[in-house]
């Protein structure tokens, strides 16, 4: 229980017994209004320790708090690095002057630990209450106790002998945990299965022929002559179709990359194309036809669209590399040579004479 100290008043000496009494009425009088609110609403401070009982170098919490008039001003208590026998680990006010219900709060958070066993003391902490005028009365709290025991338990100080290791721990697995590494495995197990399946078709798309661009584009000419009607929707889908057949062959062919080009940058390709200047007319004439039956939803005449697939065939067929015979090797040539100029050095065996 905390306790306020009221300071008692001096004596004087004899002989002066009216200057004494005038003084005691006037002190009473100045010291009235600020004891009479400490005492008409004293403080109401505690402590506390969360833990009664501790072993060596546990953490403790000590709490110390005051509810006091809001008139009045606080003035805390010191805390330096040790709190009695204890030693302080972290010194916080966790509330300081917060009003409820017409009182101020101060709340003081101290943790403490302690290094040696047996009974520890917090000790007692004062602090003073100081009024509007001045006038201050000091406050106490109580020393509050702490059993703090050893590590090793409680030991026959007659025998004391080294102890046997303790069993190792078992750390509990409950149920989730398995259900964890089975999810762990299945996803691992899937991860590599798609990981090896698609190295291996990137391998076999690595390792598969390469078709040319003009063994391509002719299969494809063939393959849309016999699914699409050249008529539907005005020729919409058969330009479409065409006019993609005919990017992929230039792309193909000449390296260029037309099937992500607009029209207008394919166009500026055709002055540097590598084929004459009849086709590089033919193909912007084409492509300036396909976009406005594409786009602009002109309809087809009757029969251009075959003639167009026509060119487009031609035109594929006229651009294929030719590709230069690969000559004999020398060794042949010299092995034939030689087999020659042997047959012809060989003389020419006569005819036998018939018998008469």
């Amino acid at each position: 229980m905390a306790k306020l100290a009221i300071p008692s008043s001096r004596r004087t000496p004899k002989g002066s017994t009216g200057r004494t009494l005038l003084a005691a009425v006037g002190l009473a009088f100045v010291l009235s209004a600020g004891y009479g609110t400490l005492l008409a609403d004293p403080p109401d401070i505690s402590v506390a320790l969360d833990k009664q009982t501790i072993t060596l170098g546990d953490p403790v919490n000590f709490t110390l708090t005051i509810r006091y008039d809001s008139t009045l001003r606080l003035i805390s208590p010191a805390i330096g690095a040790t709190l009695g026998n204890l030693t302080v680990l972290k010194d916080s006010t966790a509330v300081d002057g917060t009003i409820v219900d017409g009182r101020k709060l101060y709340e003081r958070h101290v943790r403490v630990t302690a290094f040696e066993t047996g009974d520890q003391w917090a000790p007692s902490l004062s602090g003073e209450l100081v009024d509007t005028d001045g006038v201050s009365t000091e406050w106490q709290t109580d020393s509050l106790s702490l059993s703090v025991q050893s590590m090793l338990g409680d030991l026959n100080p007659d025998s004391v002998d080294i102890q046997g290791l303790k069993s190792q721990y078992e750390v509990p697995i409950s149920t989730w945990l398995w259900w964890a590494i089975s999810a762990f495995i299945l996803l691992a197990a899937v991860a590599s299965w798609w990981f090896f399946r698609r190295r291996r078709r990137i391998e076999e798309e690595a390792t598969a022929p390469v078709i040319p661009a003009w063994e391509s584009a002719l299969g494809s000419l063939q393959g849309m002559r016999e699914e699409i009607d050249p008529a539907t929707d005005g020729g919409r889908v058969w330009y479409f179709r065409l006019s993609e057949i005919l990017r992929r062959y230039l792309d193909g062919r000449y390296g260029w990359e037309s099937i992500e080009e607009t029209t207008t940058e394919t166009i500026r390709r055709l002055p540097d194309a590598p084929f004459d200047g009849e086709h590089r007319e033919r193909v912007k004439e084409f492509f300036n036809l396909a976009d406005r039956v594409r786009y602009a939803k002109m309809a087809a005449k009757v029969g251009r669209p075959e003639v167009d697939w026509d060119w487009v065939r031609t035109f594929v067929e006229h651009t294929i590399p030719v590709i230069p015979d690969e000559p004999l090797d020398e060794s042949s040539t010299e092995s034939t040579e030689s087999l020659t100029s042997t047959s012809s050095t060989e003389p020419t065996p006569e005819p036998e004479e018939e018998p008469k």
